[in-house]
């Protein structure tokens, strides 16, 4: 009958408006959830113990724990309060424990150094470091165990190499990281993993007057690395009665944003938008573009050249690693509509533009996710998150096979070009 066809086709297209609006739902919310339900799915032994339960747990067996600290929390209020002025510090608490995330079934958690990042202590001393590498969770090692980390894979492979990497940062950030913790131990190469959808990040993180700082000024710094003491004295008062409260704001804001996004699906559902935009996205007028693209390609273009003369400042070589984000893999359309083509994420505008600036890059996208034989299997649990350890591995490989090569014509003298296309 005509009647029950026409209902049938309805409902199966508000069906279809429903599940694209639910993803967008999830990812824009947070993904813990849908990593832990694929993750129990599979039949991973999850810790059911929540963040704090996991941080008191680890304090009872005598270890000095604290949760990592998110310099992208303060990015809109410029910083920390102290002593009159604002700081931002980028690392956590030196020599304790840091719990990280979760995304394999249990915590990840890592000694800190004498900056408190992941890395072991003792690897700061001037002119003897082959690589500093920086970047955001993904360099840090999220939700690994530590030595599974890129860095520690490169180390496994021979390379002297420090870990800088910072949950949730982009651009803007490397560049003051390096600056504050890199430039004074001068190491051979400096590697930027930029992961693909941080260049969305240089628009919030400039909000920062304190990290607008880095970019305009090239020798602006907060002498971070000879104030580790009083940081640490700082962040440990911090991290036990204001952190607490400053993550509590933003839950409250996340709550209204929740309510905001939820009411806003609502609407859109009832009009069918995401169902239009890939029935126009088929029809080759795409409608839904990345935004602002003339400002991230032009900070994250600023943040580069600064941090390319800096590094050859030392006699150092700077290199630019390009990793993949799930989407890569995933197909269609992202959260926001946007059809992931090979230019997605701006990808080809940032390579060439790196490129064009005579920076090796070395294409991780390209050189390995794309010839993998089943990239996703690379992504925890095949959804939206971080690599696996294999992923980290492989990585963290190729990473040390371009270190051992640059290092390699710097001893020879030669000063072959290294770049990867």
């Amino acid at each position: 009958m005509i009647i029950p066809s026409a209902l049938a086709l309805v409902v199966g297209v508000y069906l279809a408006e429903a599940y694209f609006a639910y993803e967008v739902w999830e990812i824009e919310l947070g993904t813990g959830g849908r990593i832990e339900r694929a993750a129990r799915d599979a039949g991973a032994d999850w810790d059911s113990r929540t963040k704090e339960e996991m941080i008191r747990d680890m304090i009872a067996e005598g270890k000095d724990t604290y949760p990592t600290f998110a310099p992208s929390v303060y990015w809109d209020v410029n910083g920390l309060a102290y002593k009159g002025d604002r700081i931002m510090p980028f690392g956590g608490v030196s020599r304790s424990w840091a719990v990280f995330c979760q995304e394999m079934g249990p915590w990840s958690a890592y000694p800190t150094d004498e900056y408190g990042f992941n890395n072991p202590l003792g690897l700061y001393k001037k002119g003897a470091l082959d690589a500093a590498v920086i970047g955001d969770s993904f360099v840090n090692g999220a939700c690994v165990e530590p030595g599974d980390d890129i860095t520690g894979i490169m180390r496994s492979e021979g390379i002297k190499a420090v870990n800088l990497g910072i949950g949730g940062v982009g651009p803007v950030t490397y560049l003051a990281v390096q600056r504050e913790f890199a430039k004074p131990v001068e190491p051979k190469i400096v590697f930027w993993v930029f992961y693909a959808v941080d260049i969305r990040d240089s628009v919030a993180e400039v909000q920062s007057d304190i990290l607008k700082n880095y970019l305009d000024d090239p020798d602006f710094t907060q002498n971070l690395a000879a104030r580790q003491d009083e940081i640490d004295a700082f962040l440990r008062d911090y991290l036990a009665t204001e952190y607490e409260k400053r993550l509590n704001q933003l839950t409250e804001l996340r709550q209204k944003r929740r309510e905001i996004i939820t009411a806003r699906l609502i609407d859109e559902g009832l009009r069918l938008k995401r169902v239009k935009e890939r029935l126009r996205n088929m029809g080759g007028r795409d409608e839904v573009t990345e935004g602002r693209e003339e400002q991230k390609l032009g900070l994250l273009k600023t943040a580069l050249q600064r941090a390319k003369a800096e590094t050859e400042s030392w006699g150092g070589k700077f290199v630019f690693v390009y990793i993949p984000d799930w989407y890569a893999y995933h197909g269609g359309y992202d959260t926001y509509g946007i059809k992931i083509d090979d230019n997605f994420l701006l990808r080809q505008d940032v390579l060439k533009m790196v490129k064009e600036m005579g920076i090796d890059v070395v294409d991780v996208e390209g050189e390995i996710f794309d010839k993998h034989p089943d990239p996703l299997s690379l992504y925890n649990w095949r959804t939206y998150g971080h690599y696996t350890p294999e992923g980290y591995r492989l990585i963290g490989e190729r990473m040390a096979a371009e270190a051992e090569k640059i290092l390699a014509d710097r001893e020879s003298g030669s000063g072959t070009d290294a770049t990867s296309n």
